[in-house]
């Protein structure tokens, strides 16, 4: 190969220079486009105001643990609400059917409406049946619900975006609300199964005490004088002991039965609220300026390849040189294509 046809093959940088500079025009018009039609996306995007809430899990075992330890000695296992304690836990819960299903359920008060509208009315949600409607109104709302767990405090924040304000605090107040309801239901169940097994070994504490004080007074009725007798005396000393221990167990049992009993009575609240639900008085940004930067870079761009295709194609390549001519082949054919395919959509719309 020649020097010249190996020139003939280089593009320098200053032809990539030259040539931006002659299509810059081209370049521009690009990005304009790629602008507009960032903008029209924009406008066409919804205004939504966002709702949110959060709240911190605790834990409430602490006060369960002396009876679990308890029921294990006496080799019965009381379930434990330590997997509620997780913020992933409360996440899963928040888009779950159980806290979702009652507000698809509840109506709304929606700006402008003549009277309440249910969920499906409220987002047009329809469907062959009420069944069918229901399940969509589910799907629905749990692409709206949006929850974010801050890994090093454990705060679980979580929000619902909705073109009413009213609305979007509403679902937000109503997930709050169906997390303490799930919360109180569990708890109150627990508390109701300590207090029934702890009820249960209080009788037989009770029944094993009276009987042992019972075996105590007719060996002492039948046995007046002991100091004869060491045997007696040994027997009594056993007896007195067996009377401790059945003391010990059913004051032990008498308390917790107390404490399960209140439990049962007490709404024990396992989550802190960090933030209470709350939605600003102006919607959400819809990255307006972010869209139009990326629709004059993305315009550019497809101008600049355009401007480059162009030039190789006008360019004089090596005729000898048989992948050359096959490249600015395929080069008019992709160029013939793609403004053909412009003229004939432009051709249909003006008439």
């Amino acid at each position: 190969m020649t020097d010249e046809d190996r020139h003939d093959g280089e593009i320098s940088l200053y032809a990539l220079a030259a040539t931006l500079i002659r299509n810059r025009w081209r370049i521009v018009r690009w990005m304009l486009i790629g602008a507009v039609f960032a903008y029209l996306s924009v406008i066409s995007k919804p205004v939504l105001f966002r709702a949110t809430a959060s709240f911190v899990p605790q834990s409430s075992d602490a006060g369960t643990s002396s009876l679990a330890a308890l029921a294990g000695q006496f080799g019965v296992a009381i379930p434990s609400a330590s997997q509620s304690l997780s913020p992933f836990f409360y996440s899963k819960l928040l888009q779950s059917t159980s806290v979702l299903r009652p507000i698809v359920r509840d109506s709304f008060v929606v700006p402008g409406a003549a009277r309440h509208l249910s969920f499906a009315e409220t987002f047009k949600i329809g469907g062959t049946s009420a069944a069918r409607r229901e399940e969509l109104a589910l799907d629905q709302l749990r692409k709206m619900v949006t929850v974010t767990i801050d890994k090093s405090t454990g705060v679980l924040e979580f929000s619902v975006a909705t073109k009413w304000p009213s609305v979007s605090l509403a679902i937000v107040t109503d997930l709050l609300n169906g997390v303490n309801d799930y919360n109180t239901r569990i708890h109150k169940g627990q508390a109701t199964a300590e207090r029934q097994f702890v009820e249960g070994r209080l009788a037989l504490a009770s029944a094993d005490l009276r009987a042992a004080e019972d075996r105590m007074t007719d060996f002492l009725r039948a046995n007046r004088d002991l100091g004869g007798s060491p045997a007696l005396m040994l027997e009594r000393e056993r007896m007195q002991r067996t009377i401790g221990l059945r003391q010990q167990v059913f004051t032990t049992l008498s308390q917790s039965y107390e404490d399960a009993r209140i439990r049962e009575v007490r709404d024990i609240p396992v989550i802190s609220v960090f933030e209470p639900p709350s939605v600003p008085t102006t919607p959400e940004p819809r990255g307006r300026a972010k869209r139009i930067l990326l629709g004059l870079l993305i315009g550019g761009f497809f101008g600049t390849v355009l401007a480059f295709l162009s030039a190789l194609g006008a360019r004089s390549l090596p005729v000898s040189d048989p992948d050359a001519q096959e490249f600015s082949r395929a080069v008019s054919e992709m160029r013939a294509r793609a403004f053909g395919g412009f003229g004939s959509l432009w051709a249909r719309r003006s008439r």
